[in-house]
């Protein structure tokens, strides 16, 4: 996973997201549309995930849920951020 959108695929998109993390539908549309989940939502987001992924029979959707950790929310925040530009 390289994005927030992947994270949020991981969960069956948006509404299922939302669903997970007890947003509204519209909000979790939006984080999509934005790439961003916002960290406030971060703990959330790992708890969710964990939780699905233990009772999840899909092997495929088991490891992407089982992916989503704050560290992996943390380096996606971080490659987000612009570069500082070097001296010439």
């Amino acid at each position: 996973m390289e994005t927030f959108s992947d994270i949020i695929g991981s969960f069956g998109g948006p509404a299922k997201f939302a669903e997970a993390i007890n947003i509204k539908g519209f909000h979790a549309q939006s984080m999509k549309e934005r790439e961003s989940i916002p960290p406030a939502y971060w703990a959330d987001t790992v708890a969710a995930a964990e939780r699905l992924a233990s009772d999840e029979a899909d092997e495929v959707r088991r490891q992407k849920l089982s992916s989503v950790t704050l560290e992996k929310l943390a380096e996606i925040a971080k490659a987000k951020r612009p570069q500082p530009e070097t001296a010439q």
